[in-house]
């Protein structure tokens, strides 16, 4: 009798982790929509589809509503059951969010159209995962209860073993092995789920990236050992930091005689000449980071954080400093206590090896988030962290023990109050309560009636020839190429000022010139670039360099977010003045000396630049 053959279901990862790892994560809906109902009948066991960098970026750069997505690729996609990222009791944010912020979220990605939620937590601490757990269970959803899979001295296949047993106790429809940076061997791979398989009775699904090339080998020992189901993506957007292509995957399976995967060949070969095209239009945020590093076993950054990473560096003027951002990690993790490098620990993790390096001084800048691990409100590093950097980063505060959930008030009827006729429902109050600011500024971008549509994704180097009458507004992409009457200028928005007499003070880059022009609410781009916009007429004057010892600056660009002093305060060296975010993450501005605070240059929103005064405190 012929022998029935296994099916390996898979779950397509093209939507959100295949472009967030190689793309920045700035895959239009637009662009998704036209292929959406080929994706919907491949047979795809799920698609995932949202969660993750999505969220933000959604809203940051494309002013798109991320809820929104979910609705339009439903209706191209009825079939499928749809995936989200979850990060536990961080949600899609940086930081811990109230239980009843967690349980509407959930609820609220349910009810637009999310089947199966794979929840983790970074720090494999189960204790944030709960909440989430309980409201997927609660609402209707499918959970898949993760591990975060990591290589540390501190961690083993004996650990990893209980966790999955205590995901299985927690009431979890499936178990995921989450290797986010593409680090579990072949063998690895076999033992793993052999042992897992052995002592839980729960579906297995693997999720790889294949930054170190063992991506393919590692599923095909996966599945010798019982792996259940596995991510995939489509080939034109698979391979290096993202995930193995399915074609690759699938020919392999196929040509064997004890398992199958029955997808349909024809249309994922369509899907795939679809993204092939695609990504061209994107190519501005690929970077060399984005291929095969086997390098990666030693700094472990997950595929998504090593493309954001290198843009992000990019954006900062010090992508030439990569490499040493890439050594220092490892360096840091160590002292953090070895936490799985996974949002948000990565960005955590990544963003103050990045300081250490751009800065020149290892934690002369402390990012907020970094100091709220090293306080516990992130949970229980999986082993002790470096005594000599905890006094560094918060001096003689205690590690909170506790659940960190447990300190935070609900927010959700606070939040609804603080917002009020902006939000349009409890949906715009979630994006609110996840990433105020840009919410905020997402908000203002719907009102103003500008489209995703109207907004160019691909930068430089792709924009069509602009008439006279061409304009942008601030919301509108910060870097291209204009063609003007045979010449072409390379533009870039360096950032804005706050709103004041007269209009909004724009910093634009001409060909690498710094200009600053007053706008009432748009740029006329090219009048500005034919020069005839007089900067000097407009008001403003950009602000002063740095040159005493009490003129605050920030170490980095970024936004100011929140402004701690006011004229006339008197402030001790070291206090806190401003905080501005940087690379997703908040960092406190302090001032150098005591003294008092004689002006401020900046208001909260304003983009700042490294040696600019944004606050002058004399003795």
């Amino acid at each position: 009798m012929k022998q029935k053959k296994k099916k390996i279901y898979i779950t397509d990862t093209t939507l959100r982790d295949a472009h967030q790892s190689l793309l920045a994560t700035r895959l239009k809906t637009q662009d998704m929509l036209p292929i959406a109902q080929k994706i919907d009948q491949v047979g795809y066991w799920s698609v995932e589809m949202w969660g993750g960098a999505t969220f933000d970026s959604s809203m940051r750069y494309l002013k798109e509503d991320p809820w929104e997505r979910i609705r339009l690729l439903k209706e191209h996609m009825p079939n499928t059951p749809f995936q989200m990222l979850l990060r536990g009791q961080n949600l899609v944010g940086y930081r811990h969010y109230s239980d009843d912020v967690v349980e509407k979220f959930v609820e609220r990605a349910i009810e637009n159209g999310i089947q199966i939620i794979r929840v983790f937590d970074a720090l494999n601490d189960y204790r944030n995962i709960k909440t989430a757990v309980k409201a997927t269970l609660r609402s209707g959803g499918k959970v898949e209860g993760t591990i975060c899979y990591t290589i540390s001295p501190v961690h083993n296949h004996e650990i990893f073993v209980d966790l999955g047993k205590r995901l299985e106790d927690m009431g979890c429809d499936t178990i995921c092995i989450k290797d986010m940076a593409g680090l579990l061997s072949p063998y690895d791979a076999f033992d793993l789920i052999s042992n897992l398989k052995g002592s839980v009775s729960l579906p297995i699904h693997l999720h790889t990236h294949d930054t170190s090339g063992m991506s393919v080998a590692t599923y095909v020992k996966a599945v010798e050992a019982g792996v259940d189901i596995v991510d995939t993506a489509i080939s034109s957007l698979a391979s290096g930091t993202s995930q193995p292509p399915v074609e690759t995957f699938i020919n392999i399976l196929n040509r064997s005689s004890k398992y199958i995967a029955d997808l349909n060949m024809e249309l994922i070969s369509e899907v795939a000449d679809y993204f092939r095209e695609v990504r061209r239009k994107y190519k501005v945020f690929e970077s060399e980071y984005t291929g095969v590093d086997p390098a990666v076993v030693i700094y472990q950054i997950p595929g998504g954080m090593i493309s954001n990473l290198a843009f992000q560096l990019n954006e900062q003027k010090a992508f030439e400093k990569m490499k040493e951002v890439l050594k220092e990690v490892p360096r840091v993790r160590k002292e953090f206590g070895y936490p799985p490098l996974v949002t948000p620990m990565s960005q955590i993790v990544g963003t103050q090896a990045a300081l250490n390096v751009v800065t020149g001084e290892r934690y002369k800048v402390i990012t907020t988030e970094t100091k709220n691990y090293f306080k516990g409100f992130y949970g229980k590093p999986p082993a002790p962290i470096d005594e000599e950097i905890r006094k560094k980063v918060i001096g003689d505060e205690e590690f909170i023990e506790r659940r960190p959930a447990d300190l935070l008030e609900p927010e959700m009827e606070k939040l609804t109050s603080e917002l009020g006729d902006k939000a349009k429902g409890v949906d715009d109050v979630l994006l609110y309560a996840l990433f105020p600011k840009v919410a905020l500024d997402f908000f203002e971008a719907r009102e103003k009636g500008i489209k995703p549509e109207e907004l160019v994704v691909n930068g430089a180097g792709t924009l069509p020839e602009i008439s006279q009458e061409a304009t942008i507004s601030h919301l509108a992409p910060s870097e291209f190429n204009i063609k003007l009457h045979g010449e072409t200028y390379h533009v870039k928005i360096g950032g804005m000022g706050h709103p004041g007499e007269g209009g909004r003070p724009f910093f634009v880059y001409v060909d690498d010139q710094l200009e600053e022009v007053l706008v009432d609410s748009l740029v006329e781009v090219v009048p500005s670039v034919s020069g005839v916009i007089d900067v000097k007429s407009t008001g403003y004057s950009i602000r002063p360099k740095a040159r005493e010892q009490g003129d605050v600056t920030t170490p980095m660009p970024g936004t100011v977010v929140k402004i701690k002093v006011k004229i006339g305060d008197k402030v001790e060296a070291g206090d806190t003045v401003l905080i501005v975010e940087a690379m997703k993450m908040e960092n406190e501005v302090h001032t150098p000396i005591s003294g008092i605070v004689e002006k401020i240059y900046v208001s909260e929103g304003d983009s700042v630049n490294p040696d600019e005064v944004l606050v002058v405190v004399r003795q």
